[in-house]
């Protein structure tokens, strides 16, 4: 379902039909396959074309796999589900900026699903913040409940104006699209920043599957991507500073980011209402650079992984 922003809550790609892989149902789930490198992320709703994960499971970082993009980039998956991989949520963006920040201190257990959620009023949530150049940046996501087919169009239309009111190119929804490819089982999930409290352009929209409709292959998924000012082609991103956003499932316990000078950071994974899928947002640091990601279940064992490469360079 995606109405696309033009950059992404974290990566970019090609799916197997030849679609274009930021585009799909929401900022959450990436397509089929991802190529790495910059891309150019206008908005990719243009006629409804579609994008999901293999498994229609989520991502996007963002989850974001129906993806749509918040800035072109690199994006990696680790660990996919025996199911098909799925893709990361978010654009990379590789332009220059410093800053700094972190991910909200609170790892809070996802909450229980209430026994009717409104289609139409999303849970917000503060994935990441921080400052640069003395204002405060925030990486948010909100999760629309997944509506009946019945009211599909009409949530359609409502996450649309949200989004159109701050980009006027996001293109409206069509019903021919939503029919075919909005999910009673997916969450719609926009991903998006704010500078000083405004809200900025060039967000992304995707789809997780709800907690009842969650594939337990999934728990180890691992993926993410950087969110920057501007792509290597020039396309502008939401936030004047680099961030590396990850997506992981929920047998994920811990992500330990270790920085060239030795500093090791441990950041909370942060739930967004009673979806399954946890997020953590790494602003880049002056003046250093990240030399390896590790991710651990919570058992303590160590999830194998192909190599996160963020902020790396």
């Amino acid at each position: 379902m995606s109405t696309g922003g033009d950059n992404a809550a974290f990566g970019a790609g090609t799916a197997a039909d030849g679609t274009d892989a930021w585009v799909g149902r929401g900022l959450a789930d990436a397509a089929t396959g991802a190529r790495i490198g910059s891309v150019p992320l206008p908005d990719i709703m243009a006629g409804g074309r579609r994008i999901r994960r293999r498994r229609r499971t989520m991502v996007g970082a963002l989850a974001l796999a129906a993806t749509v993009a918040l800035a072109g980039g690199v994006t990696a998956t680790l660990h996919p589900g025996p199911g098909g991989a799925p893709q990361p949520l978010v654009a990379a963006n590789s332009g220059p900026a410093t800053g700094t920040g972190a991910t909200p201190a609170t790892d809070r257990a996802p909450t229980t699903a209430p026994a009717a959620k409104d289609p139409f009023t999303p849970v917000r949530v503060v994935i990441g913040q921080g400052t640069v150049d003395g204002k405060e940046w925030k990486l948010w996501q909100a999760v629309w409940p997944a509506a009946p087919k019945e009211r599909a169009y009409e949530q359609a239309l409502a996450v649309w104006q949200e989004r159109n009111a701050v980009d006027p190119t996001v293109e409206k929804p069509t019903t021919d699209f939503v029919q075919h490819y909005w999910s009673t089982t997916e969450d719609v999930v926009n991903t998006y920043a704010t500078l000083d409290g405004v809200r900025q352009k060039y967000d992304s929209q995707g789809s997780f599957p709800d907690a009842a409709h969650f594939d337990p292959r999934d728990g180890d998924y691992i993926g993410g991507g950087v969110i920057g000012p501007r792509s290597k082609d020039g396309t502008p991103g939401p936030l004047p500073i680099r961030l590396a956003s990850v997506t992981a499932g929920p047998n994920v316990g811990r992500i330990v980011v270790t920085w060239t000078d030795g500093t090791v950071l441990e950041p909370q994974l942060v739930p967004v209402g009673d979806t399954p899928y946890r997020h953590v947002v790494v602003p880049e640091q002056p003046g250093r650079k990240v030399q390896s990601w590790q991710f651990f279940a919570k058992d303590g064992t160590r999830i194998p992984d192909s190599g996160l490469k963020l902020l790396t360079e």
